[in-house]
C-alpha cells in the first residue's frame, strides 16, 4: 500500500508498505508512478523511529495551499536525510 505525505513544497515521500521502502520524489509525480529510477532518494528497510516521522509530515494537500509553518518538518527532514 502506497502512502504519500509532503516532505516540502516540491518533494513528496511516498512508503510502500508492501517493500517497507521510502521514495522521495518530485511533487508532480502520482504515488503510483514512482520507481527507483524517478526518485530523487530512496530509503530501504524503515526503523520503526522513522515510520513513526513519516506518519507525523503533514499530508499532500498542504502542498497546495499557503505556506504555513510546520514546526516538525526541519527535525523530521534531518532524521530521513
Amino acid at each position: 500500500m502506497l502512502t504519500s505525505k509532503a516532505l516540502t513544497k516540491q518533494l513528496t515521500a511516498t512508503h510502500c508498505s508492501t517493500t517497507n521502502m521510502l521514495f522521495i520524489h518530485k511533487s508532480n509525480v502520482p504515488a503510483h508512478n514512482v520507481y527507483a529510477n524517478n526518485s530523487k532518494k530512496i530509503i530501504r528497510n524503515l526503523n520503526a523511529q522513522q515510520q513513526k516521522a513519516f506518519a507525523q509530515l503533514p499530508c499532500t494537500v498542504a502542498q497546495k495551499i499557503k505556506r504555513y509553518s510546520f514546526a516538525s518538518i526541519k527535525h523530521l527532514q534531518k532524521m530521513f536525510a
